[in-house]
């Protein structure tokens, strides 16, 4: 076989490692699907992974080629899913579709993101956390904190909330919550027809400028690292990079950066945006360590003054604070951004919310092009990531100093509201205010959270590299 390797690796932090490896190799005239290929598209992932994988020398020496590529992968992983071991590489059966969701890209996106919970032992009704941008669910009126227990006319339970979503096109059920005591009731119920549609999700979600106090908040919501939609444009970050030239414009010094959907994503965004924050703002300044295997070695990323042949713009020098809304998604580039600034700015970083995931891998994209062989891909962890003191997220994730937590808590208020839960929390420190011990109290839902699609996003819990220099 012959076999040409193009390593092109997008830095993920936090939630996945979005780089993309290209290997091209010869075609055959073997169908796909059969032992034969099975051997073959394992030989493939053996000889990817003994040479790039994080952990490498612990792959088995003599591994069964004849299972499902999906098996055979995971079963050479090391410690899988255990806390001191791989939690987060994947494959998946076709690369195209692998590429494009790292960039947000979905094609069967249902519009909003939402969480199910159980209660009375086996029923389930699910909450949305937010609505995307110009997709069907927005311009039917969906908001942030309606919840939802039918599809189709049947109710959600623990048996089938996991698949009752999946259809093209379906009926949603909308309600009204209400709870006496322990008693949980739906009222005014409404149906809203849902289809599936591709859509490029913006990452940048949200952002505003508050006067509190005398003192200029910038608030930004932002849902996951990504450049752009694929198309190689840096949109996403060119937007970032104007949004912070309008903080600079309104003379913010404060900071509110929403992570708390956040899971990850590319190192290279995740770079940006931390040469946004920085102070002092130095190119010669390392902002992470990617640490590889011993066949690799090491390389560091330092902070960037460009995004192609725009000026990055920084407000660090104006900055008093940083607050960071974290929650038990925020992961890989998201802590990666975090733990990457303290170095420069422990002293003006504060986190509120929910402890963090605890990813400190990154990992990278490979699958071979155009081979009708092969159309899997893999997502493999290939480095520990460390910020310029070689300090770690720890396994067990970044704990805030203000834990207050969104989950469980109804209804809850739209993101950008000064009265939601984690957006008060922090404008009430800013204004040199405790927390509020009613925002402390709120009435916390007596119900266990089962499933949210927060958890399938492709860049869930990945950091993502352009690329690897051996």
């Amino acid at each position: 076989m012959k076999t040409n390797i193009i390593k092109r690796i997008m830095f993920i932090t936090c939630i996945y490692l979005c780089s993309v490896a290209f290997i091209s190799c010869e075609k055959s005239d073997v169908k796909p699907g059969n032992k034969s290929d099975n051997n073959y598209v394992n030989s493939w992932i053996l000889d990817t992974m003994r040479v790039y994988y994080y952990w490498n020398l612990q792959i088995p020496t003599n591994p069964d080629k004849e299972q499902s590529p999906d098996n055979f992968f995971y079963s050479i992983l090391y410690k899988y899913g255990q806390l001191d071991g791989d939690r987060f590489s994947w494959i998946q059966e076709n690369y195209v579709d692998l590429l494009a969701s790292l960039s947000g890209v979905n094609s069967g996106d249902l519009g909003f993101e939402y969480i199910f919970y159980v209660y009375d032992s086996n029923k389930v009704f699910g909450e949305v956390l937010y609505v995307k941008q110009g997709t069907n669910a927005e311009t039917q009126g969906i908001k942030r904190g309606d919840v939802f227990r039918k599809v189709d006319g049947i109710e959600i339970t623990v048996n089938n909330y996991a698949s009752i979503l999946q259809k093209t096109s379906m009926t949603i059920t909308f309600a009204d919550f209400s709870r006496n005591g322990d008693i949980i009731s739906f009222n005014n119920e409404r149906d809203i027809a849902i289809s599936k549609i591709k859509y490029a999700e913006n990452p940048v979600f949200l952002d505003s400028i508050y006067e509190i106090n005398g003192k200029k908040v910038g608030y930004l919501v932002y849902n996951f690292f990504a450049s752009d939609e694929g198309d190689e444009s840096a949109s996403y970050d060119k937007q970032l990079n104007s949004i912070f030239g309008d903080f600079k414009s309104a003379g913010v010094n404060n900071l509110i950066v929403d992570l708390r959907y956040n899971s990850g994503g590319s190192i290279a965004s995740a770079t940006r945006l931390a040469s946004m924050i920085v102070n002092p703002f130095s190119t010669n300044n390392v902002f992470y360590i990617l640490k590889f295997n011993s066949r690799i070695g090491e390389n560091k990323g330092n902070f960037t003054s460009k995004i192609e042949n725009e000026n990055i713009i920084n407000i660090g020098n104006n900055l008093q604070k940083i607050y960071f809304i974290t929650s038990q998604w925020s992961a890989s580039a998201s802590e990666m951004l975090i733990n990457g600034l303290k170095p420069f700015m422990n002293d003006k970083i504060i986190i509120v919310g929910d402890t963090t995931v605890g990813k400190s891998y990154a990992s990278v994209s490979f699958y071979e092009k155009n081979n009708p062989r092969n159309k899997w891909g893999i997502q493999p962890l290939v480095a520990m990531f460390t910020n310029s003191n070689r300090e770690i997220v720890p396994a067990t994730g970044i704990i805030p100093d203000n834990f207050l937590t969104e989950i469980r808590v109804l209804p809850k208020k739209q993101l950008g509201d000064t009265n939601e839960l984690l957006l008060n929390a922090a404008l009430s420190l800013i204004s040199e205010q405790p927390v509020s011990q009613k925002l402390m109290k709120q009435s916390i839902l007596d119900a266990n959270i089962i499933n949210t699609s927060i958890n399938k996003k492709a860049y869930s819990n990945n950091a993502i590299l352009e690329n690897i220099k051996q």
